[in-house]
Formats: structure tokens, sequence, C-alpha cells
């Protein structure tokens, strides 16, 4: 039923236990479910560590190429393995638990929903530790997106998403930012081709250590974001059928094998 992206770059202190962990938990509400790792060209001993737990039971698949390309290509080369009818996405440092995926599979049920995200904006939220920086400048980026694509959503950065798979099949193809804003532009084409979305409330304990935020990257945020809203508004680039013929989502899935080979470098 649930196939689970785990995106991953230099993990390798936590990715083995994590990954056992997350499967664990997928256990208690999920009959049939996959957990597709990616190793995002990793410098450490990322790998390495995810191999030891896909040892150790048959849910776990992995891909890994040598060149870091970002979270955004990583989850759309996961996207292409994805088997199940649900897909979700979860950060491989656990900030936000697997557990969490179930009531989104509840909502998604409830609802009908195509598309559910988590809100730090949700009234039921419950937020620890979020940096005083790191709360404006997320509110000031989603008042931003609210301003430039009007999106049914308060909140677009949060972990964990949860897809249907036929989201996923018509946005995927027409998907290009690999990096800053891959979250905006998923919800951005979902919500262009008119599936339903909803928000659920989300529980974070937030780990400053853990806050990778930088200058840098809030200038390719900014750049990624607009580059979206030009290809949108001014190229129309998304209005094209033609990429959905040229692109489609291979299962690539092996029998009896949990090691995804892929392109060039990837094992």
């Amino acid at each position: 039923m649930l196939s689970v992206i785990i995106p991953a770059y230099n993990e390798g202190h936590h990715i083995h236990d994590n990954l056992l962990e997350i499967n664990d938990e997928l256990r208690t509400f999920c009959d049939s479910f996959e957990i597709i790792f990616v190793n995002d060209g990793s410098t450490d001993h990322t790998l390495v560590e995810a191999k030891r737990a896909a040892e150790k039971t048959d849910n776990i698949k992995i891909i890994s190429y040598t060149e870091n390309q970002g979270k955004g290509n990583a989850t759309i080369e996961g996207y292409k393995a994805a088997s199940k009818g649900f897909i979700s996405i979860l950060d491989a440092d656990l900030d936000i638990p697997p557990k969490q995926i179930e009531p989104l599979l509840k909502m998604i049920s409830e609802t009908g929903a195509d598309f559910v995200i988590q809100s730090k904006r949700h009234p039921h939220s419950c937020v620890k530790g979020f940096p005083i920086k790191r709360r404006f400048l997320s509110r000031s980026y989603n008042l931003l997106i609210k301003l430039l694509f009007n999106l049914p959503v308060s909140d677009t950065q949060v972990g964990v998403k949860l897809y249907r798979k036929d989201v996923v099949n018509t946005i995927m193809p027409k998907l290009l930012v690999k990096r800053y804003a891959a979250d905006v532009e998923q919800i951005v084409l979902a919500h262009k081709h008119g599936y339903k979305i909803e928000e659920c409330p989300v529980q974070i304990d937030f780990d400053p250590a853990g806050d990778r935020m930088r200058l840098k990257d809030i200038l390719n945020i900014a750049v990624d974001t607009a580059a979206i809203y030009y290809r949108l508004n001014i190229l129309r680039y998304y209005d094209s059928d033609e990429i959905a013929g040229q692109c489609h989502i291979e299962e690539k899935g092996i029998a009896g094998q949990n090691i995804i080979p892929e392109q060039e470098g990837i094992i």
C-alpha cells in the first residue's frame, strides 16, 4: 500500500538505526510497504550503513549515485522506483518520526484527498525548539508562496507528505527543481492539475544542531522559486503535454533484490 522515500546526504552516523526504526514503525500500521532509500552522493559511510540495515529486512530498497544532486533529485529517483498506491517522503534524520505518516493515511481515506501535507501552522500542530530566525524565514517564505502561486496550503516545507500514485504519475515528468524549492514545485503542479490537497497537523521537536540553513541556501531557494514562477506564468512550460509524452515513471524494483540499479554511477 505504501512506498516511503528517504532521501539522504551524509547521514552515516545514524542511518542504520533510523532505517530499522522506520521499518519497525511502519509495521505497526501498514500491512504492505517498501522503504526506498536514496543515497544522494554521500561522501561519508551512509551507503555502507544503509546496506547493513537492508540486509536485515526485505522492505528496504537502495538507490545510490556518486554525485550529490539535491533532495529534489533524490525524491524524483525515489518516485521512479515506487511501486505502491501511496507514496510518502520522510527525512532521514527523523526529526518527524515515521508514525506521523499514519494520520496522513487516515486523512486521505476520510477526505478523499489526493495529496496530504503536514503544516506547522495547523491549529493542532505542536512545534518545539524552532528558532526565531527560522520561524521568521518560514513565515516570510510561505507568504511569498501565497502571493506568487495562491496555493491552498499554509506551509510547504514540512518533511512528511503523502501522495496518491496517480498524482506522482502526473507531475513527475515535469519536475525540474532538484534542490532548494522542489517541494514547492510539486505542490504547484498538483494544484495546477486540480488535485485535492489537505493539510494535517505535525509534531516536531526541532534539533538546532541539525539546522543547516545558510544565507547561500536562502538565496538559492529564492532563485529556484523565481524559476518556478517564470516557467509557470511566462514560459507556460508546465502547460505542455509533450513533456509527459517524453517521460514516464518506470517501476524499477527487481524481484528478490533490494539494490536498484539506475543511471551511470549508481549501483
